[in-house]
């Protein structure tokens, strides 16, 4: 990931869900590397060592990290977030909210199951509503808020039946936000579709995926490859 050099976060903090590995781990060390202090988030056991790897680079780079375990799908562990946020906060504020913890299994249509949905549309739409809800007075003027969407909610992939609906979900909401959290806060809302990622995720989908997102692939100005 690029290191965008000038852009000088010194003192800012930063939250980041699902940060132990993939997509999420490197924005948070990026953030690191720019000054900020960073709350690395995890759910699962086996994913500790990966966030603690995280928090490590970013306290070599002169930042302060702290390590969190917590389900965003769980509404009573969301204060673990904040609160780590707010020790390893010099102001007292929180200035940046990226939502990237996720569930993305596949399922048809015929083989979706109230568990399946309710698991995705947790994690994906309820966490951040209430996450984002607990972050709200403590968020500092002028912060961001960013959701790390994907291409699934507007390419109508096969499979993806409820992962998209969660997907295209969260970009409701950054337009909503822009303009509710925008007017009583002054802060910045978005959406952000990467496109497709060289992630575990990835790695673990089907022929059938891999081959619905090449044209996507192709199409991309910025490198014919996945990123």
């Amino acid at each position: 990931m690029g290191d965008f050099k000038g852009l000088d976060l010194s003192g800012k903090v930063a939250i980041v869900t699902g940060a132990s590995r993939g997509l999420g781990a490197a924005i948070a060390a990026l953030l690191g590397r720019r000054g900020a202090n960073v709350v690395v988030n995890y759910v699962s056991p086996s994913s500790k060592e990966r966030a603690e790897k995280v928090a490590a680079e970013i306290e070599a780079n002169g930042a302060k990290s702290i390590v969190v375990q917590a389900d965003v799908s769980k509404l009573d562990e969301i204060p673990r977030i904040v609160e780590a946020a707010l020790k390893i906060s010099p102001s007292g504020k929180i200035d940046i909210l990226i939502h990237n913890a996720a569930q993305g299994n596949e399922a048809n249509l015929v083989d979706t199951t109230e568990e399946f949905y309710d698991r995705h549309f947790d994690t994906n739409v309820k966490g951040p509503i209430f996450l984002t809800k607990a972050v709200e007075p403590h968020i500092a003027k002028g912060g961001r808020i960013v959701f790390i969407s994907s291409a699934g909610a507007r390419l109508g992939v096969g499979g993806q039946t409820v992962y998209a609906a969660t997907k295209a979900a969260n970009e409701a909401l950054a337009r909503v936000w822009a303009k509710e959290l925008g007017q009583s806060h002054g802060i910045t809302v978005n959406s952000v579709n990467p496109g497709p990622i060289a992630t575990d995720q990835w790695f673990q989908s089907d022929e059938q995926f891999l081959k619905e997102m090449q044209p996507l692939i192709d199409s991309t100005p910025a490198a014919a490859r996945v990123g």
